[in-house]
């Protein structure tokens, strides 16, 4: 397949591949992930040049060939490809509804524009909330998103000497091994990082990604109140 795509019109490695799974024109559950692969893996080799803080993209370019590998062997061998497979298209799925509520906000009636506010008396004032079907995961992901567009900055930094989701697995460790089931705030496990605000950085996705994977296995509770409020877990009884 011919691509002629454009890498200063996506927002990051997971709106590539949303555009490029809406290409198949299928159901996104039900998209080819080696299809995929090719048509990403074709995409990053052609435009390696345009892309600006490639690390994003070339993270997914290495997970999507092992991938993609594994999936080209016989099929008693491909047991381990099922739950990445199986991840991906769910990180597809989500952000596609956050990029469709996104759409759904942006479109709200805006002040000043659509209408104009009065001022009257408070006690005459009428509140009404909009609260959109989102998981904590999702608002979790929007987050990061924003944070990230707020504060990206180019850097180089050695990974291997960042931390990874298996190591904020071993610090949950710890909050498997107490005896009171109680909620605990969940950067209380992180551990005592002085090397740089990079390292620091990594610990905490380290630790959220840790406790997210745990999260969907059913082995723990995740709570937060509100926006910005502390992020709470809790071992699953």
């Amino acid at each position: 397949m011919q691509l002629n795509l454009n890498i200063s019109g996506y927002e990051g490695p997971l709106d590539l591949l949303l555009d490029l799974s809406k290409k198949q024109k299928v159901d996104i559950k039900k998209i080819s992930i080696l299809e995929l692969a090719n048509q990403y893996l074709s995409f990053i080799d052609k435009n390696i040049n345009q892309i600006k803080l490639s690390a994003d993209y070339l993270v997914m370019a290495s997970l999507l060939a092992y991938l993609k590998s594994k999936l080209l062997l016989p099929e008693d061998e491909k047991e381990e490809t099922e739950n990445i497979e199986e991840d991906l298209t769910q990180r597809l799925i989500h952000y596609d509804a956050i990029k469709q509520l996104a759409k759904k906000i942006f479109n709200l009636p805006q002040d000043g524009k659509d209408f104009h506010s009065v001022n009257i008396k408070n006690e005459y004032v009428i509140s009404s909330k909009i609260v959109p079907k989102i998981s904590l995961h999702d608002i979790i992901l929007k987050y990061s998103e924003i944070y990230k567009k707020k504060n990206t900055i180019k850097i180089l930094s050695d990974e291997t000497d960042l931390f990874s989701m298996e190591d904020g697995i071993r610090w949950l460790g710890r909050l498997f091994e107490k005896s009171e089931k109680d909620w605990f705030f969940l950067f209380n496990f992180l551990p005592n990082v002085t090397v740089s605000d990079n390292k620091k950085k990594s610990a905490i996705i380290s630790l959220l990604l840790a406790s997210l994977n745990k999260v969907s296995q059913g082995k723990l509770l995740m709570n937060q109140k509100d926006h910005y409020d502390k992020i709470m877990i809790k071992v699953k009884e």
